[in-house]
């Protein structure tokens, strides 16, 4: 979700040159700037990544629901993510941008938690990126191939109680996150950086 918002503002943005996609499936977007790549996120290589990149956006996301189980799950969403930004490192590119959430902790009781703390922390050991930025969003708004119960449960409350809600645990929608991810490419710091739920909202 937050990864098609992404691309539309790369799309957009004149500053960017050129866009390579790693995906599973086609996206159907048609675009002088826009290369795609099917690959098997299981069996990829570090010759996935295109020459001469400036930056790597990972927007890999699933649920235990919809990945089946917990190995699953963490297949995606810590495999996936470490493997990408390992080729990353591998390649010499500058930066990696990753999305997680807010609350990530690889000591938290919460499974989904414990996996994104767990995935942050094996980022942490790639000293050799320039530059590291970690997204950890509240519930995330947007349009959704999909249908989530739990999550639009939590829409609905987040929206009926808005005003209670602090900014830093406030839904935020997925071109929010999108821009903050362009935002920070666009004028990266070095080292190891977390944005919050509220710096991405405030930004945009």
């Amino acid at each position: 979700m937050v990864g098609t918002s992404l691309v539309e503002q790369l799309l957009e943005n004149t500053e960017v040159a050129k866009i390579t996609l790693l995906v599973r499936k086609p996206t159907g977007v048609s675009n002088p700037k826009l290369t795609e790549k099917i690959i098997d996120f299981d069996t990829f290589s570090e010759n996935a990544l295109a020459q001469n990149v400036d930056a790597v956006f990972c927007c890999l996301g699933t649920t235990l629901r919809k990945a089946g189980g917990k190995e699953a799950f963490k297949r995606v969403d810590f495999d996936y993510v470490v493997k990408l930004a390992v080729y990353t490192q591998r390649q010499k590119i500058p930066q990696f941008h990753v999305i997680s959430a807010k609350g990530a902790n690889q000591k938290a009781t919460v499974f989904y938690n414990r996996v994104k703390g767990r995935m942050e922390s094996e980022l942490a050991k790639l000293d050799k990126l320039k530059s590291i930025y970690i997204y950890r969003p509240s519930l995330l708004l947007g349009k959704r191939d999909e249908f989530r119960f739990g999550e639009a449960v939590g829409t609905f409350f987040m929206k009926a109680f808005n005003f209670l809600i602090p900014v830093s645990a406030k839904a935020i929608k997925d071109n929010q996150v999108a821009k903050s991810m362009l935002s920070n490419a666009m004028n990266p710091k070095k080292g190891l950086n977390y944005v919050g739920n509220a710096e991405m909202i405030n930004l945009g």
